[in-house]
């Protein structure tokens, strides 16, 4: 019989035991704080509705559609009292395609912020019980307003059936960057490992606090900083929209010492009128994640003093597994592994292996596996890609990665957008790096695209940061940093790059656009 978590996965009432009257979450939606207290009260006064009111048994599946703000910590903690599954909604989701992952998952409730009303009323998905979360001035489908629910439950503690820490808490939607998402099954241990990994590789206490501006719909929402800054006891400031100009003021105003975010994100806060001025000294790290970040935006930190890093992982381990250590590394060194993205976590066994499962030498490419308590359980009934991903306890994660000679990780490229041009591998993230050191390109993104003399060649899409830059001269500038094969043979000028709620690009809609477009000769 597996040991009983029941205890350990009620961090809302540990937490709240130890230090019920300390300000754990500003909402920026209500202009308030809660405390640790207030937070195990609204989790438990949910657990009782869910349980009393709706008959909810351990196993059942709540969806929750809405933005980040406070009511997500009350489904979180309340479902993890319960054993309940949550399962929250990537609202940048399609009607069409949240229903085909809801008929899969077959929940009981949905919660739903209020201005989502019109897309949740557009599902088909039949489901037993509907909730508002906030007001909306034209309601089109008939629901239960959540303040009424919270208000009239019971506060007490509700009783607990034990469970297993290898239960399902959450089922988290992955990227999605190569087709409609997977629903990742999150066990207890995998919440409670990550939280422990998280303060130990990253020294938490309770004197740190952050802004939260990745959503709470995506693992980055949840278990980079949110949870781990809450067991710790420390503090976090959310908002439904990410907000460059009041990150900008949070940070200042209340002296917060980690920022996370996609490189993107960070891009928009450097351009935001308030950064050249903004005092964020008190910040002990920003780290990006979630994409791969240009050297040049950690500069723009760096030159302001402040430790910029990068980090990686992926829903289905840790989402924590690798990052620089900003405190044992000055300027100088992060710069000479710039590209890397550090070091494993404490508790996360980490290999590179060949398409036979055999480690590779310093140096050489491979997949990235990542192993450990911290992985996921597998994909909600989708046995064919549990099995394909979790291959003798190790999570293939897809990406293909190298390690130099002091242990650094450096991401090649996601084995999936790697493309053969002529018998070479070609790796579009090398290329992509070259592209952004132009200083009239914003952001570009590469693709394989068909060819038939060499099979394959590259696309580039460019975002220039002010027009004039022709793809011609894009070509050219390749040429004097690229080896021939590797050269974009088409370029193709974009206004933006398609990409996911977390920043990553999404390539499977830039392979829509085809081939064309092209400028030069493809000369090698």
């Amino acid at each position: 019989m597996g040991l009983s978590w029941s205890w350990i996965s009620d961090l809302a009432a540990r937490r709240a035991a130890l230090t019920p009257q300390r300000r754990a979450v500003y909402d920026r939606v209500t202009d308030r704080w809660y405390t640790y207290g207030e937070l195990n009260e609204r989790a438990n006064r949910l657990a009782n509705y869910l349980r009393d009111g709706l008959g909810l048994v351990a196993g059942d599946r709540v969806a929750v559609l809405t933005r980040n703000r406070i009511e997500c910590f009350d489904i979180f903690f309340a479902t993890q009292k319960l054993n309940l599954i949550n399962f929250p909604l990537n609202i940048r989701l399609t009607a069409a395609e949240m229903d085909e992952m809801l008929f899969q998952i077959e929940p009981r409730v949905l919660f739903f912020e209020g201005e989502l009303e019109e897309k949740a009323a557009s599902l088909r998905y039949p489901f037993p019980t509907k909730i508002r979360l906030g007001s909306n001035r034209v309601t089109v489908m008939e629901a239960q307003e959540y303040t009424g629910v919270l208000s009239s439950a019971s506060a007490q503690p509700p009783h607990v059936e034990p469970f297993s820490w290898e239960d399902t808490h959450l089922l988290l939607s992955t990227g999605g960057t190569t087709g409609l998402p997977k629903a990742a099954m999150i066990p207890h241990r995998m919440v409670f490992v990550n939280i422990v990994n998280e303060v130990l590789t990253w020294n938490i206490t309770d004197k740190d606090s952050a802004p939260i501006i990745l959503p709470m719909f995506h693992t980055g929402g949840w278990h980079i900083l949110t949870l781990p800054l809450l067991a710790a006891g420390g503090r976090i400031y959310i908002d439904r929209i990410f907000d460059p100009e009041w990150v900008l003021q949070i940070i200042e105003r209340e002296r917060t010492t980690f920022l996370f975010g996609a490189p993107t994100m960070f891009l928009m806060i450097a351009e935001s009128p308030s950064f050249a001025r903004a005092d964020l000294s008190s910040l002990r790290m920003a780290m990006a994640g979630a994409a791969p970040c240009p050297k040049e935006i950690m500069e723009l930190y760096w030159d302001k003093g402040i430790p910029f890093v990068k980090g990686y992982g992926l829903t289905e381990a840790g989402p924590n597994n690798v990052s620089m250590l900003w405190e044992e590394m000055d300027r100088e060194q992060v710069m000479k592994k710039w590209a890397s993205v550090g070091v494993p976590f404490l508790y996360s066994p980490v290999r590179i292996v060949d398409e036979n499962g055999q480690d590779v030498s310093v140096g050489e490419v491979g997949e990235l596996c990542i192993s450990g308590p911290q992985i996921f359980s597998g994909y909600w009934r989708n046995e064919k890609a549990t099995v394909e991903t979790i291959v003798d306890g190790w999570v293939h994660t897809g990406d293909l990665a190298c390690r130099d000679e002091d242990g650094y990780i450096y991401i090649v490229d996601r084995k999936k957008d790697m493309f053969i041009s002529g018998g070479e591998n070609v790796y579009p993230a090398e290329i992509e790096a070259v592209l952004v050191t132009h200083p009239q390109i914003r952001e570009a993104a590469v693709v394989g695209v068909p060819d038939p003399k060499w099979g394959e060649v590259g696309k580039a899409f460019v975002v220039l940061k002010s027009p004039g830059l022709t793809p011609e001269e894009i070509i050219k500038f390749c040429r004097t940093k690229l080896a021939g094969y590797k050269v974009p043979k088409y370029v193709e000028i974009i206004d933006a790059l398609p990409k996911s709620s977390v920043g990553k690009v999404l390539k499977r809609e830039l392979k829509k656009f085809g081939p064309h477009l092209a400028r030069e000769d493809h000369q090698r």
